[in-house]
């Protein structure tokens, strides 16, 4: 197994500056068969993505979390080689956050090591706060199962600054998941990024293509698959669906100056951004894995990184990431409550959603909780 690739500390193991996000290999209404999935996964760890990110509701019945431990089953030489950092505190039916309840935590926690045998879940976290709760609370409860040796190290997903300083005040936060992209990079996760490099804290950055959206797996709003969610949001219907591949285009022109592909230029500047940013891309293919992986060997010059950034701030992304009845949903919530707007967002899917099939209501999720 090779790792030549730049390192970062994760948790006091050094592991690449590309991860390895497994969601689509169990939480998708049609994953690739066992087998396939192996193979996209070592060619991941082969070329480097050696800090892996999973969670106990990807899927029905820990589905994720078995597919790694069958993986460990198979090949063993990749047991101690990479780094587990496990979401959880999900109710496994409804997907809503339990993490204010210690005892689920601590069952969501064993039945994981109990799949995954002898290898040590390195990193945990809750997924979301549950709304009404604190930071403390949540985060006293996750310190208190590090000290009694259920992980080692406690993350933090979905959180901004404010909220990050309180936790990391209980615990030392060994890495955070949020979404960074090209097609999502908005002031708050600026923040949070720069909050990051300040405390030396290496930042999971999920969906870094934005959703398939910067690898033109989309040419029309017609070749998104009837039932994907994207369908209905704004952003990826009609006019503006057209107005935001403009952002494509201008990226293509750069990454073709620079002789690689949008993808691995826009995994590139994630990993310019600091000395802590990780991104985590999914693939069920090897070769798009391997490909994803050696991107982080790419450097992008200060006159790219100005180039990227002038566009970053002129180009105006249309539509919004979210249907219209939930965007208001949110913006209600958020003018209620003083906490960070990400941690409401699965309070209010699940009211958004009341009367959708369970179906309908897991491809939104999938959306959210990576």
């Amino acid at each position: 197994m090779s790792s030549s690739i730049p390192q970062v500390q994760v948790a006091e193991h050094s592991v690449g500056r590309m991860g390895y996000g497994l969601m689509q290999l169990t939480w998708n209404p049609k994953p690739p068969a066992e087998e396939d999935s192996f193979k996209a996964m070592k060619a991941a760890a082969d070329a480097g993505a050696t800090c892996w990110s999973t969670a106990t509701f990807y899927g029905p019945d820990f589905a994720n979390i078995k597919l790694i431990a069958n993986f460990f089953k198979k090949y063993p030489e990749y047991k101690e080689k990479i780094v587990l950092v496990v979401k959880g505190g999900q109710d496994y039916t409804t997907i809503a956050p339990k993490s204010d309840d210690i005892d689920f935590l601590r069952s969501d926690v064993n039945k994981t090591q109990e799949i995954l045998g002898d290898k040590k879940i390195d990193v945990y976290s809750v997924a979301r706060l549950p709304h009404g709760v604190s930071v403390e609370e949540v985060f006293n409860n996750l310190e208190t199962l590090r000290k009694e040796g259920l992980y080692n190290a406690v993350a933090a997903s979905e959180m901004g600054v404010e909220s990050l300083k309180k936790a990391h005040a209980i615990t030392p936060i060994a890495v955070i998941e949020i979404e960074v992209s090209l097609f999502s990079y908005e002031q708050k996760i600026r923040d949070v990024v720069e909050w990051s490099k300040e405390n030396k804290v290496p930042i999971f950055a999920y969906s870094p293509l934005g959703r398939g959206f910067l690898t033109r797996t989309y040419k029309s709003p017609e070749d998104i698959p009837e039932g994907d969610f994207k369908k209905s949001v704004p952003r990826f219907q009609g006019e503006a669906f057209y107005e935001n591949l403009k952002l494509v285009d201008r990226l293509d022109e750069i990454a073709s100056k620079k002789g690689v592909n949008t993808s691995q230029l826009a995994l590139a500047w994630i990993i310019g951004l600091s000395g802590y940013t990780i991104p985590i891309p999914g693939s069920s293919n090897p070769k798009r894995a391997e490909e994803n992986t050696v991107a982080a060997n790419i450097k992008l010059s200060p006159e790219e990184n100005k180039t990227i950034s002038d566009i970053l701030d002129t180009f105006e992304i249309k539509g919004t990431r979210y249907p219209g009845a939930m965007m208001d949903h949110l913006k209600e919530l958020c003018s209620l409550i003083s906490m960070d707007t990400v941690s409401v967002h699965i309070n209010a899917i699940n009211k958004y959603w009341t009367n959708a099939d369970v179906e309908q209501h897991s491809r939104l999720l999938s959306l959210l909780i990576e």
